[in-house]
């Protein structure tokens, strides 16, 4: 496959991809954590046994129908982390029981330990973090256009601005994505010869 090349991968995620095979997974020996989720991955388990390093693997939302279709994930020594929600395996009765006495490395299923507690999930929190420090940026960015903003409006009594933005739209060929990039790279230039 295409991944092949990229042999030190450590994480991947491939979420809501459309997949319903694997037969394709190359061994990606360094990698840890795979994210597969909301795919249409029934089978086929067994081509991820090349992927030895595997710790956490995430296949919630797919169409995974019994417990034999988890066999493959027996080869997988070190997997720690597993998330089946959303497939039809985990209406079987005493399923959690089942898969964790299936895999006996397994430290958290579906979010939640053997005795049902819920854990933290520190990939997700990585992402919240991100999230979190992504706001807070997008908020100071959005401040300081405000005070930019404000300065045009104050600079601009002869209303030149909104003149130059209609007739950027004058022109207007039926494509309003074009004519709002044309009236943002306006905005900039504007912002740029004020400088």
């Amino acid at each position: 496959g295409q991944l092949a090349p990229f042999e030190n991968l450590v994480s991947l995620s491939m979420n809501d991809a459309s997949i319903s095979s694997l037969s394709t997974m190359p061994a990606l020996n360094n990698l840890a954590t795979l994210k597969l989720s909301d795919n249409k991955i029934k089978n086929g388990l067994e081509s991820l046994t090349k992927l030895e390093a595997l710790e956490k693997l995430y296949l919630g939302g797919n169409q995974i129908p019994d417990l034999e279709s988890l066999d493959p994930l027996k080869k997988l020594a070190k997997l720690e982390w597993l998330d089946l929600e959303g497939n039809p395996v985990t209406k079987v009765a005493d399923y959690n029981k089942k898969v964790f006495d299936m895999l006996p490395a397994l430290i958290v299923l579906d979010g939640c330990n053997r005795d049902g507690e819920e854990l933290p999930d520190a990939d997700d929190d990585d992402e919240d973090e991100d999230s979190d420090e992504d706001q807070e940026k997008a908020e100071g960015d959005e401040e300081e256009g405000d005070d930019d903003e404000d300065d045009e409006e104050d600079g601009d009594e002869d209303g030149g601005g909104d003149a130059a933005k209609a007739d950027a739209g004058a022109g207007d060929d039926g494509d309003d994505d074009d004519d709002e990039e044309e009236a943002a790279d306006d905005d900039e230039e504007e912002d740029e010869d004020e400088e």
